[in-house]
């Protein structure tokens, strides 16, 4: 069994317990933490189908699924900083990236895994969340002054939030800060950069790796 299929076996049994511990072995035996993400824990989640009776037994399990993952994504953190501080992005030390959603997005398991792709890639990262008002995403663009703001949406009825976002950062945001969108919304839609008046699309860890100063 390939480790994703083993993974979703786990977490089909939603033992966290279990999933915590496997995953962390898988790491120290010298799986990548961005191969860990992109192709375990993101395409599990992915994954996830239903069976239960009731809509209200679906949610609450979907909900139990997705606290397991993101309690790996969090205990993967010492792996996030070797891994970093092994690499040769030392270039980006002293730019900073604000990792955020657009309001009332209350998905950002992959907007968090985002932030550690750009702490390995070597940026000063700094992850807000889901459900951030605008004005206090505006506030720690002020006060944390960052080179780039990335913009993880998940879901498509977002993207006109998105897009208000987006000018409301242009506005306000100090000069040469730079817009990133991404996310499972945009999915082979590059073509909303400019609908959504971002400056970069990104789409892969390759492209996060290939940013920032030479």
């Amino acid at each position: 069994m390939d480790l994703k299929g083993e993974f979703i076996k786990l977490l089909e049994g939603e033992d966290k317990e279990k999933c915590v511990n496997w995953a962390l072995d898988q790491l120290g035996r010298g799986l990548k933490v961005a191969d860990l993400y992109a192709n375990v824990l993101a395409p599990s989640l992915n994954a996830i189908v239903c069976l239960e009776k009731t809509e209200a037994m679906c949610i609450w399990k979907e909900h139990v699924k997705t606290s397991i993952v993101r309690a790996i994504i969090e205990n993967a953190y010492p792996f996030v900083l070797k891994q970093r501080d092994a690499s040769k992005h030392a270039k980006n030390k002293d730019l900073g990236v604000l990792v955020m959603c657009p309001p009332e997005e209350t998905h950002e398991i992959g907007a968090r895994m985002v932030a550690d792709f750009f702490t390995m890639a070597g940026f000063n990262t700094i992850f807000v969340g889901s459900s951030t008002p605008s004005a206090s995403f505006l506030s720690a663009i002020e006060a944390t002054k960052p080179r780039y703001v990335a913009i993880s949406v998940s879901n498509p009825y977002h993207l006109f939030k998105t897009r208000r976002v987006i000018a409301e950062i242009k506005k306000a945001a100090p000069e040469g800060v730079e817009i990133i969108i991404g996310g499972s919304a945009l999915n082979g839609r590059k073509e909303v950069l400019k609908e959504l008046g971002a400056d970069k699309y990104l789409s892969s860890v390759d492209e996060i790796n290939g940013l920032g100063g030479e």
